[in-house]
């Protein structure tokens, strides 16, 4: 199910990937404004959060997000698009991403979405000098 919904309610959908950022800034604890309804959710600029917390705290989760795996990577991918130069900004985080990233993508516990969008984020990192290693699928061509 949680599946069904990246694929069909947040990929592709700006106002989505935006309000799914925005959400787990919040629930991360790294949105420290209170907020009273939803609201915040839809905000496009001006964000409260920074995306160099949000995407060390989604590194940090991706090992044990279990049945959730989907959803973190999925959040990574489209947080890595819409901040460009993010890598950059903390190297560490981006080299803990590649070093994971390219031990589930080894693995078989990927969907095929999920795999896409994980490929591309170990692709960028590479090219971004955050990673000497292909993984296996990335190897097929």
């Amino acid at each position: 199910m949680l599946r069904d919904f990246i694929a069909r309610s947040i990929t592709d959908n700006d106002d989505f990937e935006t309000a799914n950022l925005n959400y787990w800034a919040h629930w991360l604890g790294l949105d420290s404004r209170p907020q009273t309804s939803d609201d915040f959710m839809a905000e496009q600029e001006h964000q409260a959060w920074d995306a160099s917390s949000l995407l060390r705290q989604f590194v940090t989760r991706l090992d044990r997000a279990g049945e959730y795996t989907d959803l973190y990577v999925h959040s990574i991918w489209a947080l890595m698009l819409s901040r460009r130069g993010l890598a950059d900004a903390d190297p560490r985080t981006a080299r803990g991403l590649a070093t994971r990233a390219h031990t589930l993508l080894d693995s078989d516990a990927l969907p095929p979405q999920s795999r896409r969008e994980l490929e591309s984020v170990h692709y960028g990192l590479r090219v971004g000098g955050y990673s000497n290693s292909r993984s296996k699928s990335e190897g097929q061509q």
